[in-house]
């Protein structure tokens, strides 16, 4: 296995995390097994990006119905809502509605981190105690502080760990890593038990996940 040329490639510091974990793992270095590990974690991360997809559009999706049931349809532009938001948030908004064109070509513009500030307790008497179970009529949870709390725990874990993957980072070592698609699965079972089954269908990531390299 031309172990070195790869590391001269791909540089020595990104091989050093995971030849040190196999180190720490079986207890010598070996680098056949240090590949090996390095090629389970981007397999991984390029299935993870399916659910990933799926995630994000279900969460900006239903966070927009929501906004709407309060604001109207073009709520991007609302001045009111705009003036409900926190400094950056809505500067990131305003930004984007310079040349407003319709909702739907707005909502993939707003960064991940957007959405789940609008689970912050804030906007929970405006928007989530009215509105919450009628976009997210699956929930598990009783009252709407819980699954709103639930909802932004989750896309916090899930936002990081997408930042990871999407930055090619070792996400093997990640502690919630093993959270990562059941806090996907459940969040979109809220809003649908039929697009939730057909991501279980589809999703490649489980049989990764069930055949770690240690």
């Amino acid at each position: 296995m031309p172990y070195q040329s790869i590391e001269n490639t791909l540089s020595l510091s990104r091989l050093t995390t995971f030849r040190n974990a196999v180190v720490k793992k079986i207890g010598n270095d070996c680098t056949a097994t240090t590949l090996k590990l390095y090629e389970w974690n981007a397999q991984l991360s390029s299935v993870m990006f399916f659910p990933l997809h799926i995630y994000e559009v279900v969460l900006r999706n239903a966070v927009s119905e929501a906004i709407s049931m309060r604001y109207g349809n073009d709520w991007p532009t609302n001045v009111v809502f705009q003036n409900s938001l926190p400094y950056k948030d809505k500067q990131d908004l305003v930004r984007l509605t310079q040349d407003y064109q319709g909702v739907g070509k707005l909502l993939p513009e707003l960064k991940l981190s957007w959405y789940e500030n609008m689970l912050a307790k804030r906007h929970e008497g405006r928007i989530w105690k009215p509105f919450i179970k009628q976009v997210f009529p699956n929930s598990t949870e009783n009252t709407v502080s819980t699954i709103r709390n639930t909802l932004k725990n989750g896309c916090d874990i899930i936002r990081k760990q997408r930042n990871r993957i999407a930055h090619h980072e070792p996400i093997f070592n990640q502690p919630t890593l093993t959270q990562l698609l059941p806090l996907i699965e459940e969040a979109v079972s809220w809003r649908c038990k039929k697009t939730v089954a057909w991501l279980r269908a589809q999703e490649k990531a489980t049989e990764l996940l069930n055949n770690p390299i240690f």
